[in-house]
C-alpha cells in the first residue's frame, strides 16, 4: 500500500472523528440528560485513528519528512503532516469532548447532590410531595445521623401539608426505630409499601408540583458515593414514565396498619426516653 492509499484512509478517518467531535458539541449545546453507550464508540474511534496516525508516521518517516525531488524549494510533506496532525488533534479533542460532557453528565457526589435535591423541595408548591425512598436509609441509619441530614432537615422546614413516602417495609429493629421517627417527626406522612417487594425501581427521587404543574428529580446511585440526578416534567417522555410508574406502584402498594405505624412510634420513643 503506497504512503497515498494510507493517507486517503486517515483522512477519512480523521473526517469521522472530526464529525463526531463536532457532533458531541452539539449534543453539549442541547443538553443530552443521559450518558449512553455511545460514549464508548467515540472512545473506540479516536483510539483507532490516533494508534494508526502513530503506525503511518512511524512506518512512512521518511517520506512524510523527506523533501519532495518534484518541487527543488518546497519543503516537507505538508499535506501528510496536516493529515497526520487533523488526525491525532481530532481523536484527542473527541475524547476531551466525550470525557468532559458526555461521561458523568448531572453525575454528584452526596455533598453535591444533597443541595440540588433541597433546592427542588423548597422550590414547590407545599401541599404534596412525593419520595421514591426504598428503604429510607438515605436520610441516615440512626435518629443522630438522620437530625444532621440536610435533605431531612429541608422537608422539615419545608413543612409539606402532605408527604407520600414509596418505601420497603422495615425489617431489622433499626429499620423500625428509623420508620418511627420519621413518621413522628412527620406525622402527616403517610407510608405505602413496594407490593411486590421487587417492585423498587432501584432509582430514588421526589415527585412535587409547581404552580400545580408535576415535576420530578430522579437520582441513582452509579458507583459508590456517585449519583446521577435528573430534573424532569411530565410534557418529557421520561417524566411522564416515571411519573406513571410511580403512580401505579403506589395504588397497588400495601398500606401498612395502625398497629405496625404504633410499634414503630413505640420503638423510637423508647429510643430517646
Amino acid at each position: 500500500m503506497e504512503l497515498d492509499d494510507v493517507l486517503k484512509l486517515l483522512l477519512a478517518g480523521a473526517s469521522l472523528t472530526a464529525g463526531a467531535f463536532f457532533t458531541a458539541l452539539r449534543a453539549k449545546i442541547t443538553s443530552t440528560k443521559y450518558k449512553n453507550w455511545l460514549h464508548a464508540s467515540f472512545y473506540g474511534i479516536s483510539v483507532i485513528i490516533i494508534i494508526g496516525a502513530v503506525i503511518v508516521t512511524y512506518c512512512f518517516w521518511n517520506e512524510i519528512f523527506a523533501k519532495n525531488e518534484t518541487i527543488p524549494d518546497s519543503k516537507n510533506n505538508l499535506y501528510a503532516t496536516f493529515v497526520i496532525a487533523l488526525s491525532l488533534l481530532s481523536s484527542i479533542g473527541l475524547i476531551w469532548v466525550t470525557f468532559k460532557f458526555l461521561v458523568g453528565k448531572y453525575q454528584y457526589t452526596v455533598d453535591k447532590l444533597n443541595p440540588i435535591v433541597n433546592k427542588f423541595s423548597r422550590n414547590a408548591d407545599k401541599e404534596n410531595i412525593k419520595l421514591l425512598a426504598g428503604d429510607l436509609d438515605f436520610f441516615g441509619k440512626t435518629k443522630d445521623e438522620i437530625d444532621k441530614n440536610s435533605q431531612y432537615q429541608c422537608l422539615k422546614d419545608e413543612n409539606f401539608k402532605k408527604i407520600q413516602i414509596l418505601c420497603t417495609p422495615p425489617i431489622s429493629y433499626g429499620d423500625k426505630e428509623r420508620y418511627g421517627k420519621i413518621i413522628t417527626d412527620f406525622p402527616r406522612a403517610e407510608l405505602r409499601y413496594y407490593k411486590p417487594s421487587h417492585a423498587d425501581l432501584k432509582v430514588r427521587g421526589r415527585i412535587k408540583t409547581l404552580n400545580n404543574v408535576p415535576m420530578l428529580l430522579i437520582y441513582n446511585k452509579i458507583l459508590p458515593g456517585q449519583y446521577q440526578a435528573i430534573e424532569l416534567n411530565t410534557a418529557e417522555t421520561e417524566g411522564a414514565h416515571y411519573s406513571g410508574l410511580w403512580n401505579l406502584i403506589w395504588e397497588l402498594a400495601d398500606t401498612p396498619t395502625q398497629e405496625q405505624l404504633s410499634e414503630y412510634r413505640e420503638i423510637y420513643q423508647k429510643s430517646i426516653s
